[in-house]
Order: structure tokens, then sequence, then C-alpha cells
């Protein structure tokens, strides 16, 4: 092959967030793997930013299959560490031990792939790119889900999860210099359609009693959070079932309105950027039956994103020759 050529025909990957949907760029890098196409740089965003720093740094997609399929994500829980909610229900330094035990090194100069960890400052809302010095330290922030973790103090700023402001950060990995541009979202599309609604008057009986104060104590937290990595059975009964009457509906958790609502805002922020920031190419593995906190489901999103490739994978490598 002519070097001249190879040089400017740069491949670059930006990985999108979407928590435990995120699980389905193992997939993708599989294929490419399998595929023999080369990666120069990679972006990433929240999960994307995580997966893509162990790529990054030379662990296997063998390893990274293997630690998502076969995580006890039960005990996983055991890694929170509640604290009294100021800024977010969990600090996150056991997270922060996590990765480091994951990544084979310690910074970004030590990667073998170029990688940008994208960002959100929660005080200005600017977008932050970081591609220097300590990755557990980036990756925390990256991570940093709104409302549950603390947010990480970084230069002087307050960072949490980039999806907020960048989703699938396709411009950034054309920053790192990438000529052509595969985009992985892992956020379901969804068509919404404008509803029409009225307030029914409400009895006094009918009103959630206010447990507010006894909710925030962390053997309640605990709980909680532990439960976000158990497969809830009753949740799914539920499901086939006929629904409830609507008096008898209970509105949903904290957790999984912190993780709804990122979603919903996620999506329309992407779908805006992307339409923006088209990539050359955006895979987009079907995710529907996986919501946020479903990582116990990693293998169903390893194998979508595995699909979703396989589908494309004519186009990748026209990308790579062209």
């Amino acid at each position: 092959m002519n070097p001249h050529r190879a040089q400017h025909n740069r491949l670059g990957l930006a990985l999108g967030s979407g928590a435990a949907r995120g699980l389905a760029h193992i997939g993708v890098l599989k294929v490419l793997e399998q595929e023999n196409v080369p990666v120069s740089c990679i972006a990433g965003t929240s999960i994307g930013a995580l997966i893509g720093a162990l790529y990054a740094a030379g662990v296997s997609v063998a390893q990274m299959e293997d630690v998502a399929r076969n995580v006890d994500w039960q005990k996983m829980a055991g890694l929170i560490d509640p604290i009294i909610p100021t800024s977010g229900l969990i600090d996150g330094k056991k997270v922060s031990q996590f990765i480091s035990e994951l990544l084979p090194v310690e910074t970004f100069e030590e990667l073998r792939i170029p990688l940008a960890v994208v960002t959100t400052d929660v005080e200005s809302g600017e977008m932050l790119i970081i591609k220097r010095g300590l990755l557990r330290e980036a990756l925390r922030a990256a991570v940093s889900f709104p409302g549950l973790f603390t947010p990480v103090r970084f230069a002087g700023r307050f960072l949490v999860d980039g999806g907020l402001c960048n989703p699938v950060p396709v411009d950034v990995a054309r920053a790192l210099g990438a000529d052509r541009v595969i985009g992985v979202c892992a956020i379901p599309e969804v068509e919404k359609r404008p509803q029409e609604a009225f307030v029914p008057s409400k009895h006094q009986d009918d009103q959630p009693k206010n447990f507010l104060l006894d909710f925030f104590n962390s053997e309640m937290v605990e709980k909680i959070l532990r439960d976000i990595w158990r497969p809830n059975e009753r949740s799914e009964k539920s499901r086939s079932e006929k629904n409830p009457p609507d008096k008898w509906r209970k509105p949903p958790g904290m957790l999984k309105i912190f993780a709804q609502s990122i979603a919903i805002m996620e999506n329309e922020i992407n779908t805006l950027r992307l339409e923006r920031d088209e990539a050359d190419l955006l895979i987009r593995p079907e995710l529907n039956g996986i919501t946020l906190l479903e990582f116990h489901k990693a293998e169903q999103a390893i194998r979508s994103g595995e699909r979703a490739t396989r589908e494309k994978i004519a186009h990748i490598h026209s990308l790579c020759s062209n």
C-alpha cells in the first residue's frame, strides 16, 4: 500500500454514550478487528470513552467481552460509595479504582491509539475534551452520570458525562486527525408524536406519601443502587400482564427518572448534532430491548453491535480504500 495514500485515509471512531447500551461498542470493535479495519484514532463519550480507552490501551476485544459478559453486576454494586447527597448520590472513588484495574496504562501518552475523552463542565455547559494526562481521572469524569455520581474536579472545573453536550463526538474524532469517521450511536432513535392530555382532579388519598427524608440515608441509597444491576423479574412479569388501572400505577423511581431524563435529552441533542456533524458512516445497533441500566444484558448488547457492523462492513471497507 502506498504510505502517502494511507496517511490521508485515517479512520476515526466516535463512540457514543448510552450506559449499558454502550456495551454494543465492544461488538463493533470485535467485527472491525476481525475484518482487519485499521483504527487511527478514537473519540469517546461516557461509556464510549471507557471502551475506547481500553481498546486504545491495547486491551483485547476478547478480554473486554469476557469482562462484560461474566462480571457479576450485582456484586459490582459493591463499588458504590454512597454519600450524604450534595452534588450526587455516589462519590465514585471506587469506580475510579475499578477503571484503573482494567487499564494497563496510566496516561494518555502511553496509549497506542490517540484518544479524546469528551466531558461536560456542569457549571458552564461547555464541552471539555481531554487528551493528555491521567486516564483514570478523565474517564471518571466521562462516566459521571449527572445526579448519580458527584462531578469530578478537573483543572478548576467540575466535570460530568459528555453526553449532555456531545453524545456521539464525530467532530472531535475529525479534530484528532481522522479523514473518515465512523460514528457509533447506542441511543435508540425514538419517534415521538405530540400528545394532548388533561389533568384530572385528584383525591387526597391518591397523593403519594412524602418519604424524601427517609430516602437519604446510606443504607437506603445502597439498596436502591444495588438493584440497578439486578434483573427485575417482577417488572418483566408485569409487562406481559394487563396494565393496572391508572389510579394504582406508581410513579417511576428516582434512578429511573434520572436515567430516562438523560436519555430523552441525549436523544434530542444527538439528532441535532448528527445532522450538523455528519459521520461518513453511522452504525446504530438495535438496542430498544435494553434500558440504560441493564448491564446484565451485555451479551445482547454486544451481539447487536456485531450485527449492525456486519451489515455495513462493505461500506466500511470502501471508506478505508477510497
